[in-house]
């Protein structure tokens, strides 16, 4: 299973980085920003993603979650659009550290359903207020 992490500027960039640097290489993690981009250019290099013949890493085509940063934003749009009713890919909004942890732990034990799932789980659970002032 492979893993596109799709945001404003080099927010995906940054955090793959991080997971890399906890979990190690070949996370199955790839980054792409919409900086600069056009949204019919966006779409192109999501669908250029999901059509590849190599996945990355030497990952097989296949499985796919496409983690983006906003829900409302031009990367989530572009994934709408570049992804096919027939395509074998999850899309998450709200991506961050612990879901993409989450997905390096699981991405070979889970199928899809269950792994998006346990996903947007881990991903809520992280969010939390620690302490402070009301």
């Amino acid at each position: 299973m492979r893993g596109l992490v799709a945001t404003h500027g080099n927010l995906g960039a940054e955090l793959v980085k991080v997971v890399e640097m906890i979990m190690g290489p070949g996370s199955g993690l790839t980054s792409l920003t919409n900086h600069g981009k056009s949204a019919p250019d966006l779409v192109a290099e999501m669908r250029d993603w999901l059509d590849a013949e190599d996945g990355g890493e030497g990952l097989p085509v296949g499985d796919a979650v496409l983690f983006l940063d906003d829900y409302g934003g031009s990367c989530a749009h572009a994934a709408q659009l570049a992804c096919r009713a027939e395509d074998p890919v999850a899309i998450i909004s709200g991506v961050n550290l612990a879901m993409l942890l989450g997905f390096v732990t699981w991405r070979d034990d889970l199928d899809l359903a269950e792994l998006s799932g346990r996903l947007v789980s881990k991903g809520r659970e992280a969010i939390t207020r620690l302490g402070g002032s009301p």
